[in-house]
């Protein structure tokens, strides 16, 4: 038998199979739904928006790139809004995790897993899904209605350090 008498046909049976499961590979993100929530001062749900924000790398939002969202959306309907809290969707299950993922009862475990709060305005690093999951993904971005309360007066204290007089012996 010859090099080229070599019987290939596996390599073809392999891609075939291959291609049925290619959508549950993880993936690299482009884009991500942002979704924005409006709360008035009586704590209701005034109004909601979204967007669909397209990555400059792959998986990341760059701190200047959510700095500049948040500014541009602090006022609605001529009304000013403070950050209340960020929120991050991000399934980020893997493909052998899949079936019990879809079968599981607790749904807890993958809420927490997959739903975290951001502590800080900075950049945002999503995990690589699997392509059907993508469009799950999403930025929430909590927004409080400012208080017209304009007479608030700042309440923190001054502190003043002097250096204590000590008489050498």
């Amino acid at each position: 038998m010859t090099t080229m008498d070599l019987d290939e046909s596996w390599i073809n049976e392999f891609e075939k199979t291959d291609k049925l499961f290619c959508k549950f590979y993880k993936e690299d993100n482009y884009y991500v739904d942002v979704q924005y929530i409006y709360i008035n001062k009586e704590n209701e749900i005034e109004t909601t928006q979204k967007e669909t924000l397209m990555f400059q790398s792959p998986n990341v939002i760059t701190r200047e790139e959510l700095i500049s969202l948040l500014k541009k959306n602090m006022t609605y309907n001529n009304k000013q809004y403070n950050l209340l809290t960020l929120l991050n969707y991000n399934i980020d299950v893997n493909p052998e995790e899949i079936n019990a993922f879809l079968n599981s009862k607790n749904t807890s475990y993958y809420n927490d897993r997959f739903l975290k709060k951001l502590n800080s305005v900075d950049t945002i690093f999503f995990d690589k899904t699997i392509n059907m999951y993508q469009d799950l993904n999403n930025l929430f971005i909590i927004f409080y209605e400012n208080s017209d309360n304009k007479t608030v007066k700042n309440t923190t204290k001054k502190i003043y350090l002097h250096k204590k007089n000590t008489k050498s012996l």
